[in-house]
């Protein structure tokens, strides 16, 4: 197991990409409907600075789907974008990384999950995947709580929160940003690029 692991009292995940699988490329073409499917972009949607509105909890999903229809020069096309927002959850499966959770807290860690996410997208990823979040000590969901990573301010929130000591503290994401975020909080952190990342 990483060191850092090893030697940590807290290991703390971010969700998509490292807990559960994100591939928004494919979403739009399987999800969206009409003339959405071929005109909105991943990019439009998923790769929008609005995205991260939406994971902040500033926006509505309907804004959303208006944002990236006007992106796509209609913005009357927003219903059938909005199948894209509401329902990529149904796509999203586990990750090998989710598989350590039990692990960990069999050895007298504990575990916790903090991630960007909109509000009622992830109130529908909670809902189908409660067997994962039920092992969790505690979340930290940048919808809910109105800042996103990597801004220091989540980390310390999720510190302050469940009583945490940063030195005693990893941080698991796949993006170096929100890893470097992490450790200008105090918290140790890792950039997941695969389970090897974690293991070794």
């Amino acid at each position: 197991m990483n060191a850092l692991i090893e030697n940590a009292r807290n290991v703390v995940f971010d969700i998509g990409g490292v807990l559960l699988t994100f591939q928004p490329e494919t979403y739009i073409s399987r999800l969206a409907t009409g003339e959405a499917r071929s005109r909105v972009t991943c990019d439009m949607l998923y790769g929008s600075p609005m995205w991260e509105q939406l994971d902040g909890g500033l926006i509505t999903e309907e804004e959303m789907a208006r944002h990236a229809a006007r992106s796509a020069g209609d913005e009357s096309l927003w219903p059938q974008v909005l199948p894209a927002i509401q329902r990529y959850h149904e796509l999203l499966e586990p990750m090998p990384a989710a598989a350590l959770i039990p692990q960990l807290r069999a050895l007298g860690k504990r575990v916790y999950v903090l991630s960007n996410y909109g509000p009622a997208p992830f109130a529908r990823a909670e809902e189908r995947f409660r067997d994962l979040f039920s092992q969790v000590d505690g979340m930290v969901i940048s919808g809910r709580e109105k800042i996103s990573k990597p801004d220091p301010r989540i980390f310390r929130l999720l510190l302050e929160r469940y009583h945490l000591d940063a030195g005693q503290t990893v941080f698991i994401d796949d993006r170096a940003v929100n890893v470097e975020g992490a450790r200008k909080a105090g918290l140790s952190g890792i950039v997941y690029t695969g389970m090897d990342a974690l293991l070794l």
